[in-house]
């Protein structure tokens, strides 16, 4: 899922990508070999639209050129094709549920999985025309096609059909998914953040466990007793997890009584006192105290493998680490919701689900295979894995989600009504990664963050003000 992407979000890792193929120019398409740092030029390219189209010239000429694997045939007469990201396990998961569908409504679904890059190789689809029929969508890359006009608006068929219905779904869920007032997606997951904490290491320490309601100030009065860096630790071990993606600072600054922008998306709003509080707070875990890893300490490792490993006390992540912490976990682990700032404990809302191409040729048959997908049976199979919060109430609130581990798993659902979904602006992906790449200074100490945060608001604001200019 795109969260897969670290939340699958932002997984676009450097070296080539190639992509199973299934059909003519799609096939092409999704094959094309990217160089190093291509998919990010044309991601990030800034004002320039030649930059952007010189990128894109580049990748269609190697399309024409055939690069790739040969191209198939299309879906079958009358089918459907469909696309979709996601590792061999959700695949596991999601060809039966489409061998179910066609043999319920003999409607066939060529299915074209694209595991890399996603969101980067629909866009390629998209200038090629061989948009798929229904597509498999993240709310942070929604606003971008939508505002392209490639997906079409489900709620007229979600207001006449009468075995679905909008209160099936989580009314934040619904909203992830919208776009101008308008729902562009049926919602399969609801995307949020939660404390993964090693229960273990609190015993060893004398910690009582965080409460559901506990506090800022008591995660920094815990903190110092979860820590462990000498060398007689075993093994050495921090209080909590630190990442530069703002997936996982975001809620800091929310909880803190901050933003990352205003409600108009017209204007930075990092460097206001809230927002400032929020990162001054993070960044002195590492940098101050010590209570978080250095990239250093770290070493090779991820902040995952490291609390997979024993040695991180607290981590804030998603519910897609879940499945392989059942698998690889020796240590006993819960999960606890975020703790409480000054404006309370707010995370994110954000959302995956199913569109539907504004260009296709068979619309009823696409909201068929988009009304299936979203129902209750295909759902719980989804959410069987333990990889999703399920969109759908009536399954979150069964044994499919709150049976295993973690015990707790009900957090992940009262954690949602004091949530809100990310804001997505035209400029989503690049301002995302101004805030990683440019902000590195501040979170490996080498400047403060009110050295390093001032340039990167005001260019984010003239992104901002672009948007509004399309």
């Amino acid at each position: 899922m795109k969260r897969a992407q670290l939340r699958g979000r932002l997984a676009t890792q450097p070296g080539s990508v190639r992509v199973s193929c299934h059909f003519d120019l799609v096939a092409v398409l999704t094959n094309v070999t990217l160089a190093p740092g291509m998919v990010m030029r044309l991601a990030r390219a800034r004002a320039s639209g030649a930059v952007r189209k010189a990128l894109l010239g580049v990748l269609l000429v190697g399309a024409a050129l055939g690069f790739g694997c040969a191209p198939r045939s299309a879906a079958p007469k009358g089918g459907l094709t469909f696309s979709t990201w996601g590792s061999i396990d959700e695949m596991a998961i999601l060809k039966p549920i489409l061998a179910d569908f066609t043999r319920q409504t003999h409607i066939p679904v060529a299915l074209i999985h694209i595991p890399d890059q996603y969101p980067h190789k629909l866009r390629l689809m998209v200038a090629a025309r061989t948009v798929p029929d229904v597509m498999f969508i993240a709310n942070e890359d929604l606003p971008g096609f939508a505002n392209r006009g490639v997906f079409r608006d489900l709620g007229p068929f979600l207001a006449r059909d009468r075995t679905i219905r909008r209160s099936d779904f989580y009314p934040q869920a619904l909203a992830a998914m919208s776009w101008n007032s308008k729902l562009y997606a049926l919602p399969r997951d609801l995307s949020n953040l939660v404390v993964f904490y090693n229960k273990d290491i609190f015993r060893a320490a004398g910690v009582p466990f965080p409460k559901p309601d506990w506090t800022f100030s008591d995660l920094m009065r815990i903190a110092p007793k979860l820590t462990c860096r000498h060398a007689g630790c075993n093994p050495e071990h921090w209080a909590i997890g630190f990442q530069p993606n703002p997936l996982v600072w975001t809620p800091y600054v929310w909880s803190f009584g901050g933003d990352v922008m205003n409600a108009a998306m017209t204007r930075c709003t990092l460097t206001d006192p809230p927002a400032l509080a929020a990162l001054h707070f993070y960044v002195d875990l590492r940098n101050k105290y010590h209570y978080a890893p250095t990239d250093t300490e770290a070493g090779n490792a991820t902040m995952t493998q490291l609390f997979a490993t024993g040695r991180l006390a607290l981590f804030v992540y998603g519910r897609w680490a879940v499945p392989g912490y059942r698998k690889n976990i020796s240590f006993d682990w819960d999960v606890v919701p975020f703790p409480r700032g000054p404006a309370g404990s707010i995370v994110d809302t954000d959302a995956s689900g199913w569109a539907i191409a504004a260009a296709t040729r068979h619309p009823d048959r696409a909201w068929k295979l988009v009304r299936f997908l979203a129902s209750r049976t295909s759902i719980e199979k989804f959410t069987s894995s333990g990889l999703i919060v399920p969109a759908r109430p009536d399954v979150a609130n069964s044994p499919a989600f709150l049976s295993g581990k973690p015990a707790h798993s009900k957090v992940f659902l009262d954690v949602i009504k004091t949530g809100r979904p990310t804001r997505i602006p035209l400029s989503y992906d690049e301002i995302t990664w101004d805030l990683i790449d440019d902000l590195e200074p501040a979170w490996t100490g080498q400047q403060s963050i009110d050295q390093a945060l001032p340039p990167v608001a005001a260019r984010i604001t003239a992104l901002l003000q672009e948007d509004h200019q399309q």
